[in-house]
């Protein structure tokens, strides 16, 4: 019974299809994030860049108490 409930209609070729389609989709979206994360980093070098995303850089060096 329980062969029967897994058992698809799809063929062992379909499925390494689809998880091929599948993996390459997930591997261009890290390979994004991964480009993304590098331009950011880069980004936040630059002063005017960092003032403007954070407001962390103006309380460096000085107490809060």
């Amino acid at each position: 019974m329980l062969q029967r409930l897994f058992r698809k209609k799809r063929s062992r070729k379909q499925m390494l299809n689809l998880t091929e389609e599948v993996s390459n989709v997930l591997r261009k979206i890290i390979i994004g994030f991964i480009i993304l994360l590098i331009f950011s980093q880069a980004a936040l070098q630059n002063n005017t860049v960092r003032h403007w995303l954070t407001g962390v850089d103006q309380w460096e060096g000085t107490r809060l108490n």
